[in-house]
């Protein structure tokens, strides 16, 4: 029987410690409600690790580091289709990436993904005793010790990280040139897009990166005295939607999801959940959702309510045209759609519509959840900005 437990009773730290020592094999799954990782342990040692969330599929993390573009992605996942092969190995034999750079961001991404754990107050976890996926990867052997120092003294680095940079609706505004000559791939891309207009999440987006990843990067230029933080487009945290909801839509500013689901049920939230989505508000329906889950992580009613909560807004959304093999094509001028109120999301998704990828082309190569993915491309066509068209049959 594996050990069970959750991270307000037992530290990070704590257990990774107790498995090294413990000489322990097997997987240690962490579930925090939105994102499940796995970490898997050969002897007491890590043998690699795997993430729900987007940015930290092997993919994203290589075109956010700058090591691949985002048309060489779009390009192996076509080829991973058609052959069933490891991504890396695609990129490797296509020559987009070399080999020993494969390897070593293998590693980095695994260490990545365990550092940003650590950042979590609370996640269910559970260990499976000698269980390993039996998919093929590429083992490698991470200190424990080594990966604990590093974990805490990341957390740390976000503490004061958030101090100057609170919220990813925040914006970095140019003071002096900066040095792009000596930046890293993956750093200069960031930097690159600062334009005194684009949010920490546009930028996030539009490099595939991480929100630390993003915002380490702005911390430094900010120490260096090349950029300034200005707040928000947003003044002041917008009106509730009342009790018992989450107000401002999906991800809305000043809010945050975690502290009012605390103050609410589960109950409740699924009730709102239900409203929303009878409404076709499907962003703020999936949020209370989410938030319910997050709320109550084992309650079985909750999961069930999520999955079929997901499985409506597909089908609703299907009904309504946007199918993962519809070609979007753009209907609004540039000049109406740079005057339109566009999301960071719908920014992204905008500028990946060339009239020919189908959406779930663009959906492969967009660092974020396929239904999030979806419900931005049913908006775009809701407001007038994309049509849809039917892929010709071949």
């Amino acid at each position: 029987m594996g050990i069970v437990g959750n991270l307000r009773t037992m530290q990070l730290e704590e257990l990774l410690q107790w498995l090294s020592q413990s000489k322990k094999s097997g997987t240690l799954e962490i579930n925090s409600g939105k994102v499940e990782k796995r970490i898997y342990f050969k002897d007491g040692r890590i043998l690699s690790s795997s993430s729900s969330k987007p940015e930290e599929y092997l993919g994203h993390f290589l075109v956010s580091h700058g090591l691949i573009s985002e048309m060489e992605l779009g390009k192996a996942i076509e080829l991973q289709e058609k052959t069933r092969t490891l991504l890396g190995k695609i990129l490797v034999t296509t020559g987009a990436l070399r080999e020993n750079d494969l390897h070593r961001m293998l590693r980095f991404k695994a260490e990545e993904s365990i550092y940003d754990i650590f950042a979590w107050t609370e996640a269910d976890f559970r260990f499976l005793d000698d269980v390993l996926p039996e998919s093929a990867m590429v083992p490698m052997s991470l200190d424990v010790t080594a990966i604990v120092m590093e974990g805490v003294q990341r957390v740390d680095e976000w503490r004061r990280i958030r101090q100057l940079i609170p919220t990813q609706e925040a914006i970095p505004v140019l003071v002096r040139e900066i040095d792009l000559d000596n930046a890293r791939p993956g750093e200069r891309r960031i930097l690159e897009l600062i334009d005194d207009d684009l949010t920490v999440e546009e930028i996030r987006l539009q490099t595939h990166s991480s929100e630390f990843h993003v915002c380490r990067v702005l911390f430094e230029q900010h120490r260096l005295g090349t950029i300034k933080i200005i707040k928000p487009r947003w003044s002041q945290a917008p009106p509730g939607d009342g009790a018992g909801t989450l107000g401002g839509g999906a991800g809305g500013p000043g809010t945050t999801t975690g502290a009012i689901a605390a103050a609410l049920s589960a109950a409740s939230l699924l009730d709102a959940a239900r409203f929303y989505l009878d409404q076709k508000s499907y962003e703020l329906g999936l949020r209370h959702l989410r938030a319910a889950r997050s709320l109550e992580p084992d309650n079985r009613e909750v999961q069930d309510a999520l999955t079929l909560g997901e499985k409506q807004i597909r089908e609703d959304i299907e009904r309504d045209g946007v199918k993962l093999t519809s070609i979007p094509q753009l209907a609004a001028s540039m000049e109406q759609l740079t005057t339109a109120k566009i999301t960071p999301h719908e920014g992204f998704m905008l500028t990946r519509i060339n009239g020919t990828y189908d959406i779930q082309s663009i959906v492969k190569i967009t660092p974020m959840p396929q239904i999030d993915a979806l419900m931005v491309f049913w908006k775009l066509a809701k407001a007038g900005h994309i049509r849809l068209t039917a892929k010709p049959v071949r």
